[in-house]
């Protein structure tokens, strides 16, 4: 299967006053050897230094920011902005194995499902 022919994933970071771990959760996703997926990170109003650390992926993902609204709400927009086939979220404090998205849609190929949970499998 050609690379364009790859379900684009889509993984959607909802954060609020994490810029302690979001680099090494960012990392993470660039370090995938899956080579379609689109990250959205959004920030849900953060105090720290957030979106200095975010600016500094600028081109590598996307990112916004945007006044605190809540996890929910904000993984929602997260979902919004998304065009993958496979749609997913990780936390700004959780990390993804070398080869987990891969891995994933390898699993959910088979089923297809529209939104490929972290939390449970396919």
């Amino acid at each position: 299967m050609s690379e364009s022919e790859l379900p684009l994933v889509s993984i959607v970071t909802p954060t609020y006053n994490q810029a302690a771990f979001l680099p090494e959760t960012i990392e993470t996703v660039l370090a995938q050897d899956y080579p379609r997926i689109e990250h959205i990170v959004i920030d849900d109003g953060s105090t720290d230094n957030t979106r200095e650390i975010l600016s500094n992926y600028t081109g590598r993902l996307t990112w916004e920011s945007q006044p605190n609204q809540g996890q929910t709400p904000t993984i929602n927009k997260g979902w919004q902005r998304s065009t993958g086939e496979i749609i997913t979220w990780l936390n700004p404090d959780d990390t993804y194995l070398p080869g987990a998205v891969s891995k994933a849609v390898s699993i959910c190929s088979s089923t297809r499902p529209s939104t490929l949970s972290t939390a449970t499998p396919c």
